[in-house]
């Protein structure tokens, strides 16, 4: 049989759903909420220890978000914020599930650059706080 691009299409975009969703399940795991670490760079390949201490750890809302099946992606319940350990200029994240099994690494920008993970500031000041404006995955 053969199938038209617009039919491809919708086959594609209704495989992803179950895979996002086992994403969000995934992430949503464990007795604890979920939470992002903020990084300086470098980033170290996927799944690599960092170079060093996390600038912040941001604990996420339990559930951490809901499923945008619209554009396929899971969006964070923001805002979320957590007080900065150390300074410095926040350049990558790693995302931890509710057991504190690494999940993912995603990009980090202000809010007008192109990060996963938007704040309203990349450069993250000792004993402030470091808000996420924005976070999505696309799925």
């Amino acid at each position: 049989m053969d199938i038209s691009t617009a039919h491809t299409t919708a086959r594609n975009t209704a495989a992803r759903l179950p895979a996002l969703q086992a994403s969000s399940d995934l992430l949503d795991s464990g007795t604890a909420a979920p939470y992002i670490e903020l990084h300086p760079a470098p980033r170290p390949a996927a799944g690599d220890p960092p170079a060093g201490a996390a600038l912040v750890t941001i604990p996420m809302a339990n559930p951490p978000g809901t499923i945008d099946t619209g554009l396929v992606r899971i969006v964070l319940t923001v805002p979320a914020e957590g007080q900065i350990a150390v300074g410095g200029d926040a350049f990558w994240a790693r995302i931890y599930d509710g057991a504190g099994a690494w999940w993912a690494d995603a990009s980090v920008s202000d809010e007008a650059g192109t990060g996963e993970i938007k704040l309203q500031s990349v450069t993250l000041q000792a004993g402030a706080f470091a808000r996420i404006t924005s976070a999505y995955f696309q799925g």
